[in-house]
């Protein structure tokens, strides 16, 4: 695939300061304290921080240290984001709003940023973002490829702390190949083999990255359907079985530390009005493929709430709130994503505003619990 970028400054004049003013903003940042430095930078967003990086060489130093990129990322996940990936015709769009934080929040509109667009003339599918990594896949790709495709998910290493992509060949239905990528701000990046046991399709574009392992779910090529496990610091491959075939169409998401999956009736992807519960699968046994069912009960309320909308599983937030919204957004009619709270059946419906970059198209991904890294920017 093609790399694609942006630039991070709207005006040039910003990040070229003359001789004088360099030497007096390098002055500066010596004479503070480190303590307060990294406070203060720490509340800047995340393109000032980019921006801030071009005025010296110095304060690109400085805003690489590692426990300033740490501190960074654990104040973004400490204020979470519902993150957007939106389609058009000939775009890619990404925007993020605050994400429901508090059971008792009584909220009824939040406004999206609009962070940045990449033209892509025939979009196919996006993994799960994981601390604001995705990985991208595009038609263009597939077609010059002609009988090989490329699979692409990315997952973090909690213990080096660093972000890799597993790339997976595909040739005639079946993956074939399974190759890892360190990524890093700087240096050489070579792709390395990782072996696989179990020859199996090409998982579905839903990942998920809890605690060192990225799940996803696939059928083996000789029949079966299971949960591809893959270690991030071993680079080695487990599987656990599924016990239905109606599994592997279900949405995984991070339950309290643990792998789940979602799926409603009769439609395993779709929630709508008229339901009046779900279901949830937790992987308590990785090793003897023990599955732990529990049922959700939606409350009355659940029908006026929603309506007649059909919506999707989006997961779950930290809070104990379940997140849904449709699949698409019109242009005359507001986007809303509901939240219902397990604990406390309650249910909150919030409006998106601020889209306006989109106007019209398919919502081809909402991700609870966005968080943003420096350590690749």
């Amino acid at each position: 695939m093609n790399s694609r970028g942006c630039n991070v400054s709207d005006d040039p004049q910003t990040i070229c300061p003359s001789s004088s003013q360099l030497s007096a903003i390098d002055d500066l940042l010596l004479k503070l304290p480190i303590d307060l430095i990294v406070d203060i930078f720490s509340r800047l967003p995340l393109k000032s921080i980019a921006r801030c990086r071009c005025i010296s060489k110095r304060w690109a130093s400085f805003l690489r240290r590692s426990d300033f990129t740490e501190l960074f990322l654990t104040k973004s996940l400490a204020s979470p984001q519902l993150l957007f990936a939106c389609r058009t015709h000939r775009e890619l769009l990404f925007f993020s709003s605050p994400q429901l934080q508090h059971p008792d929040e009584n909220l009824s509109t939040i406004t999206a940023n609009h962070h940045v667009s990449f033209p892509f003339e025939s979009f196919y599918d996006i993994s799960t973002p994981v601390n604001g990594f995705v990985c991208i896949r595009d038609d263009l790709m597939l077609k010059e490829r002609k009988t090989q495709e490329l699979v692409s998910v990315i997952w973090y290493d909690p213990i080096e702390k660093q972000h890799k992509v597993l790339a997976m060949i595909k040739r005639y239905d079946t993956v074939v190949d399974h190759q890892v990528l360190t990524l890093r701000g700087s240096g050489n990046m070579t792709w390395r083999k990782a072996e696989c046991g179990i020859p199996h399709f090409p998982p579905n574009p839903d990942s998920i990255c809890i605690r060192g392992v990225l799940y996803y779910t696939a059928r083996a090529s000789s029949g079966g359907y299971m949960i591809v496990c893959f270690d991030v610091r071993s680079e080695k491959y487990s599987f656990v079985k599924f016990t239905e075939r109606e599994k592997y169409f279900a949405t995984l998401i991070n339950f309290q530390g643990k792998l789940a999956s979602l799926m409603a009736h009769p439609n395993p992807l779709f929630i709508s009005g008229t339901s009046t519960s779900f279901e949830m699968w937790i992987l308590l046994d990785p090793e003897k493929h023990g599955w732990y069912p529990r049922i959700f009960n939606l409350p009355p309320t659940w029908k006026d709430v929603v309506g007649g909308e059909e919506l999707l599983f989006r997961g779950v937030t930290a809070t104990n709130e379940f997140v849904f919204s449709c699949n698409c957004k019109s242009s005359s009619e507001p986007f809303h994503v509901y939240y219902y709270n397990f604990i406390k059946e309650t249910i909150t419906r919030v409006e998106i505003q601020g889209m306006g970059a989109f106007e019209r198209g398919s919502i081809v991904g909402i991700f609870p619990n966005h968080g943003a890294d420096l350590k690749l920017v």
